[in-house]
Parts: C-alpha cells; structure tokens; sequence
C-alpha cells in the first residue's frame, strides 16, 4: 500500500530536511534549498532478454542566485545519511538543460560521479507506493529554484 502523508507531515519533512542542510553545508544560510529525486534506468541486453534496474536517488538541492551557484548534497530518504556535498558554479559546469516533457533537470560536470546528475524538483510529493522518496511539500521554494534554473542556470 502506497504510503500518503498530509501536507502538514510533508511540510515537516521538509523542514527536517532544511536542518540537515544547515547542519552538513558550512554555508548553508546563503542558500535557498530545495529537495529533488532522480531516477537512473539502467538497459543490459543479453542473449534472449533485456534486464533494467532503477536506481533512485534522493537530494539536498541548494542555490544561490546572487553567485549562480548550486549545492547538490545526496541524502537518503529517511535522513539518516548523507553523501558528499558539490559545489557547481554555473561558469565552471558544462552543460545544464531542462527537459520540455518531463521537466528532468541534467547537469553535467566532470567532478560528479557519473559526470552528470538528473534530478527532478516538485512542489509536492505527498504520496509514494515504492518508499523511495522523501515525501515533501515546498511550493513557493520548488517555484523559486525552477525560475532561477530557467532564467540564470541553464546553458
């Protein structure tokens, strides 16, 4: 059964994610934060069949208008734990792009792991059937990161 929480738990869960933000980033008060998700599909033909795993991957997601500048910190979902955090300042990166269908946001960049991220950021997730994702409610904040990754980000 597919796990839905109300906007008042999501909304906290928002704020828990905030505080571990502020906690882990030296610098965190210059940023306006965000949560994203991100899929990876992964294809292996063999002989008679084709294999595809789904890695899910859950972010911290920073962002400094006046330096142009992100801060993607990979967390889990739960908040227990949490990955290295990258610095992308938009005149070091090499590309960045919004798809116009999905709205998947990928940044490429040489000093992530797999040269590039995807990630996606919605104003509400209050549901979630696989238990993969933080379940959060950030409307204005997801508004803001959109309109700066629009208008100042995008290469």
């Amino acid at each position: 059964m597919a796990k839905k929480l109300s906007d008042e738990q999501c909304r906290e869960n928002y704020t828990q994610l905030r505080k571990l933000f502020d906690r882990i980033i030296p610098d965190a008060a210059r940023f306006e934060m965000v949560y994203a998700c991100g899929v990876d599909v992964g294809m292996v033909d063999a002989v008679v069949i084709r294999v595809t795993s789904y890695g899910y991957s859950s972010y911290a997601v920073g962002f400094d208008t006046n330096a142009n500048e992100l801060v993607i910190l990979p967390i889990n979902p739960d908040l227990s734990e949490h990955g290295q955090a990258y610095y992308l300042k938009h005149s070091e990166i090499s590309k960045a792009k919004q798809s116009f269908i999905s709205k998947e946001i990928t940044i490429q960049d040489n000093r992530l792991p797999q040269k590039y991220i995807q990630l996606n950021v919605q104003a509400q997730i209050n549901q979630d059937p696989d238990n993969v994702v933080l379940l959060v409610k950030q409307n204005e904040e997801a508004k803001r990161f959109l309109a700066f990754f629009k208008n100042q980000y995008k290469k």
